[in-house]
């Protein structure tokens, strides 16, 4: 059965795991090298990782190497994250919390975003204090400019995806390929075996390439289990009993990662360097409801609920103290802690004059390391604000009066109590949104499950009131690195033209703008209505489509629509297309669903509408036709006023008006 293989499992990897680690040293140093020789940090980042999809949380899956790790080592019972991708990597990245460095994800055509270029990374830190610094995996900080690659923020190697999730198998997201070695595309290795098996053999390699006089920072950000849901037939079908596939499929995930990190560890052994590592294993947040599960914790990935940001996480290695093996932490420790807790451990300061000297926020760091080592009895952590500032549903916890209070403002995404075995084919726990207003109030303490509001009981209104002051004060301090929420369309276009069909940067470096592209394409064109030309009201994203004055600015282009993971959809040369301008493609607002007449449109993201273009062969004019919107085409009013795109049926003279023009 699959509990006894998972106990085999478990018990072999105890044996091995305890042989090997007779003599192991302590935080002073490895008696088997140089006592001076600073100690190697392996970070062993899972991507959406569930709480409850870890065998040492859960009986449901096989993970014996993750499980042996945590239960030798110190598990961190309260560690928090931010509740989705990027602003957790941003906060490990930079020492703060989100809410003080970037609380979006920006897809790949989107400039700026991640961590500032004003922000010093933890791993330009540890480079100054001499390690060798590896990014494997995930990168999601930033890519619009080769400045924010990993390599120019402090990484000496870096191979993997720069944005937030791809194909696990082709590498592709958004019609091109997002994998990337240094400074250029990796098109040696897209589409040659699963991300997991390649992403350990880099780190296997850089283990027995490495020079041994230096320590490491080997950064191993895994895609799984993030979406799209793929694993190897071999790892699902150790599954036969869970028929529910997304959940099968995320099982079969998390157990490659097992074997990963069991590879890994293994030749840390081989190569004597286990003895003088600190592993660190944690989530980037919650599981997400589809596929993922965060059990007994409320809520999942995108809410300010335990399950969001309340994270599986453990430290190993052999500088862990013996005294300290098989212990717990109880108190709150956030990933941004890491930043000035591993400072402390390989002698770098905290702080970040180049940050102060551009008025950027201080890093809200708190060095955790005699806590962790069990050499202080308590955490120093009091406060914490999850999220905040521009974001409409946050959170924020605050000790007060010996508890730990969190307040849960907005709508959550998601406040469901989930089952061990979730999700299942009843229930994904997606529809159960809940709108806290200005608060809902839980005492974690107590009640960590968060069953039990007690924002209306009247012996919490000062703690009620504390807390959301907090709150507010966090709001206040909110920073959100530079960038521009819509898709640059200089993007793609340098994924075409400049790297081959690879996403990669395109803006100069120092820039979180969109640029203005060269100029069109010979395939460019006007869409005229006597004197008048389709153009838009400003470069904002969702601004208007209208009818208005004839310039090089109102130039559009058509160009080939992808699937989110890199399948061409095109079925003609001209169906399929977006229609785009150099700020942005055409899209009927609210898109997909509302075909309705007089629906207007704007300037949105790359990937919201599809449009089919005709030319009439009778007097050569244009239809534009919305692909999910059958009998609807793009149309507008009379040439005298400046009115706005809208939908109308193609058999209607409003839609049978474009004349398209290459030169005016």
């Amino acid at each position: 059965t699959v509990q006894v293989f998972k106990m085999a499992m478990f018990l072999l990897c105890l044996v091995l795991f305890t042989a090997s680690h007779i003599g192991a040293s302590n935080i002073k140093g490895s008696s088997q090298q140089n006592d001076a020789m600073k100690p190697n940090i392996v970070y062993f980042l899972v991507d959406d990782l569930g709480y409850a999809n870890v065998g040492f949380h859960n009986d449901e899956p096989i993970t014996p190497n993750i499980d042996m790790l945590a239960t030798t080592g110190i598990q961190l019972d309260r560690f928090y994250t931010f509740k989705f991708c990027s602003p957790t990597r941003s906060s490990i990245m930079t020492g703060r919390l989100p809410v003080h460095v970037n609380q979006q994800n920006h897809p790949p055509p989107e400039p700026g975003g991640g961590v500032p270029l004003n922000m010093t990374t933890l791993a330009t830190k540890l480079s100054s204090v001499g390690f060798e610094c590896h990014q494997i995996g995930k990168w999601h900080c930033g890519m619009s400019s080769a400045d924010r690659l990993p390599v120019s923020r402090g990484f000496k190697t870096s191979f993997g995806y720069l944005s937030g999730a791809e194909d696990h198998y082709t590498q592709t997201r958004d019609g091109f390929v997002d994998f990337w070695r240094d400074d250029g595309p990796a098109n040696q290795f897209n589409g040659t075996s699963y991300s997991t098996f390649m992403y350990t053999t880099e780190v296997l390699n850089i283990i027995e390439n490495r020079v041994p006089s230096l320590p490491q920072f080997i950064y191993m950000a895994y895609q799984n289990v993030h979406g799209p849901v793929q694993a190897p037939l071999n790892y699902t079908d150790k599954f036969p009993n869970v028929t529910y596939a997304p959940r099968q499929g995320c099982l079969g995930m998390i157990l490659a990662v097992d074997e990963s990190i069991g590879h890994i560890v293994k030749a840390l052994k081989d190569a004597d360097m286990f003895n003088n590592t600190l592993i660190i294993f944690t989530s980037d947040n919650g599981g997400p409801h589809d596929h993922a599960n965060n059990w007994p914790f409320r809520g999942s990935k995108g809410s300010d609920f335990e399950g969001g940001v309340r994270v599986a996480a453990f430290l190993n290695g052999g500088i862990i103290p013996p005294s300290q093996r098989g212990t717990h932490r109880t108190f709150m420790m956030h990933v941004c802690d890491w930043y000035a807790t591993l400072g402390a451990l390989t002698g770098f300061t905290p702080d970040d004059p180049k940050a102060a000297a551009a008025g950027l926020p201080a890093p809200d760091s708190i060095n955790m390391l005699d806590y962790l080592m069990g050499t202080t009895p308590t955490g120093s952590r009091m406060d914490m604000c999850l999220s905040g500032g521009a974001m409409t549903a946050s959170g924020y916890i605050k000790t007060i009066n010996g508890s730990d209070f969190k307040l849960v403002r907005g709508t959550q995404g998601t406040s469901f109590f989930p089952g061990p075995h979730m999700p299942n084919s009843t229930n994904d726990g997606g529809n159960s949104s809940l709108d806290c207003g200005d608060g809902c109030l839980f005492n974690l303490t107590g009640d960590p499950i968060e069953h039990i509001d007690l924002a209306a009981n009247p012996s919490y209104k000062d703690i009620l009131a504390e807390i959301q002051h907090a709150a507010i004060l966090c709001d206040a301090s909110s920073y959100q690195s530079p960038g521009k929420a819509s898709a640059d369309p200089a993007a793609s276009q340098a994924a075409r033209n400049l790297y081959g069909g690879f996403w990669g940067p395109w803006q100069k470096n120092g820039s979180s703008t969109p640029v203005v592209p060269p100029t069109p394409p010979s395939g460019g064109f006007f869409l005229k209505i006597g004197t008048a030309c389709l153009t838009y009201k400003s470069d904002e994203r969702l601004s208007n489509v209208l009818l208005g004055n004839c310039d090089q600015g109102s130039k559009w282009t058509t160009e080939t629509l992808y699937d989110s993971y890199g399948n061409i959809e095109t079925t003609g040369a001209l169906k399929n297309v977006y229609v785009s301008t150099k700020y942005g493609y055409a899209r009927h607002s609210p898109p997909s669903g509302n075909c309705g007449q007089d629906v207007t449109i704007v300037i949105g993201e790359e990937t919201d509408s599809v449009y089919t273009k005709f030319t009439k062969s009778t007097d050569g004019t244009i239809l534009l036709k919305a692909n999910d919107c059958p009998g609807m085409c793009i149309g507008a009013g009379s040439a005298t006023d400046a009115l706005n795109a809208i939908l109308v049926p193609c058999n209607s003279s409003l839609a049978n008006k474009w004349t398209q023009t290459f030169e005016l």
